[in-house]
Parts: C-alpha cells; structure tokens; sequence
C-alpha cells in the first residue's frame, strides 16, 4: 500500500508541474493577445472611419469565441503522463532481473539494467522505494560492504542441498514440497533433489508426462533394510501362474485364502421365532350404556 501511495504522489506532483507550465503558457497568450487588441485600438483611434456603422458582432464570430475559449480551457487540466504506470512495469522487470540473478544486487546495477531514459530520471527514488517494500524482494541495509542490497525472496528459503535438508527437517507436519515452489529461487533444484535421492537422503515422486520431480520429503538412509541379493534373486524367479483360475488352485493347495472368494458373515446369536400375530376380531365394547336400546349387530359376519 506504501508503494502505491509514493507512486500517486509522483504522480500528483506530475500533475501539478504539468498544470504550472499550461497556466504559464496561457499567461503569455493572452498577453500577447491583449497587446495586439490594445495595437489595433490605437490604430481605430488614429484612424478613424467616419462613414463606417458601429459593427456588431455576428453569431458567427461569437462561435468561433467560444469554440477557442473551451480550446483553451482544456489545456489547462492536467496531463496523465502515466508515470505511476511506468514506474510499476518497471519494478516487474527489477524483480525478473534479481530473481535470475540469485544473489544480492546493489540498486545501481539494478537502475543500469533498466536503462531508465534521461527524461524519467526522477522516479529514481520511487523505484528504490516500491523494491524495499515489496514482498517478493529481500532488502538488506548494509547487504554489500555497508551498502543497501536487493536479492529476490523465494516462497521457500532454499537454494541449495543443505539449506533443504534443514527446511525438510524443520517442518512439523509430512506433508511434502513442491518441487514448483523450490525451483522459484532455486535455478538448479532439480539436478540436486535427483542427487539427493540418489543417496537416499529425500523421497521423490514424479510427474507422468515427463518424469520430472514433483514433490520431495525427507527421508532416513539408516532407516533402509538391507536384503541379500540371493533372495532378491530366488524372488524374481518365482514365476506366477498366468491363469487366475491356476493361481486360486495353487493358493488353495498352500492352505491360503484367495481375495476372490466369498467370505460369508458369520450370523451373531440364534434365530429369532416369528411371532405369531394375534387376530383381534372383537373389539371393545362401546356404549354399555344402551344394551336395551341399540340393536346387537356382533353376530353378522364381515
């Protein structure tokens, strides 16, 4: 946000150098015009036409008034020079610099890459200023021999083989990192995470497309079990039967359960008798009352 306030305000005073030379140059028109309307005055006043009417003036020379008065007027707003613009394109380029550089950088190195033209020397101190607080720049005060220095920050602070050893190690999660991320300040990441996992010192997994790595975790070389090569030798020759109906045979000979057969649930407790639903075809009596009144229906059959 800091950056962007000192960008508006170079371009506020932009405005209003802009505005001083337009109202400057007005000044000078129109006292170039009022000297030339008091020149001809004189001249009708030396002169004088005494059989000529009093003009007055025509709607047309009044159009044409106003049209060079609005002319006029608009040169006195202020001009968008688009400095802010210039100055933000070229902090983008300043940090593609630093970041293909990997190391610190001195501003004036910075400012000769930029070939900033002679015109916009002014935004020199803008530019230093957006680069100290941006977020993907690291600033140094006395960087270079007591001298203020820019390096490009990474998402990750790794740049080399112990600097990632110690980042894996510090995590407090296994949740891995993402090659993509390291390669940010790390031109030469993938040749040595494919060193390191020829030590056995990371785990890697790959991308499909290109077997490149993709992400990386920390692993323990002391932690590998070791497995002679007679066994690994007598393992590959087993041979599989080629048939899934052989290899269900032989698994059954060895008294081994195959993954295809049904295993049936064993039932938990015994089986529950169905109870016998009792029909209830008389229901209760109603109406007790008027036994002698109403008629008695309950021997008809429904």
């Amino acid at each position: 946000m800091s950056s962007l306030s000192a960008s508006f305000n170079a371009f506020k005073q932009d405005n209003s150098s802009a505005a001083s030379r337009n109202a400057q140059y007005l000044k000078r028109v129109n006292g170039t015009a009022n000297s030339s309307a008091n020149t001809h005055a004189a001249a009708s006043t030396s002169s004088p036409r005494p059989s000529a009417p009093s003009a007055t003036p025509s709607s047309t020379d009044l159009k044409r008034k106003r049209n060079e008065l609005a002319d006029n007027a608009s040169y006195s707003q202020p001009q968008d020079t688009g400095s802010g613009k210039e100055v933000m394109t070229q902090v983008v380029y300043a940090i593609d610099y630093l970041k293909s550089k990997d190391r610190p950088i001195g501003f004036n190195d910075i400012w000769n890459y930029l070939s900033i033209p002679a015109n916009q020397q002014q935004h020199r101190a803008v530019l230093k200023r957006a680069l100290v607080e941006h977020p993907k720049v690291e600033y140094d005060p006395k960087g270079l021999d007591g001298h203020p220095s820019f390096r490009f920050r990474p998402v990750h602070n790794v740049r080399s083989a112990d600097e990632l050893r110690a980042y894996l190690q510090r995590q407090p999660t296994a949740q891995g990192i993402s090659v993509k991320e390291l390669k940010d300040g790390w031109p030469s990441a993938i040749a040595e995470i494919e060193a390191l996992e020829g030590k056995g010192e990371l785990l890697v997994t790959r991308n499909k497309k290109d077997n490149t790595p993709k992400m990386v975790w920390p692993n323990d070389p002391s932690l590998a079990l070791h497995i002679d090569q007679d066994f690994q030798d007598y393992w590959s020759k087993i041979k599989l039967p080629s048939n899934p109906a052989d290899m269900r045979t032989e698994l059954l000979n060895a008294g081994l359960t195959p993954t295809s057969q049904v295993k049936e649930l064993p039932k938990l407790g015994g089986a529950r008798e169905k109870k016998k639903r009792i029909s209830r075809k008389i229901g209760r009596s109603t109406n007790t009352h008027m036994t002698g009144i109403l008629k008695d229906y309950s021997q008809v059959k429904r």
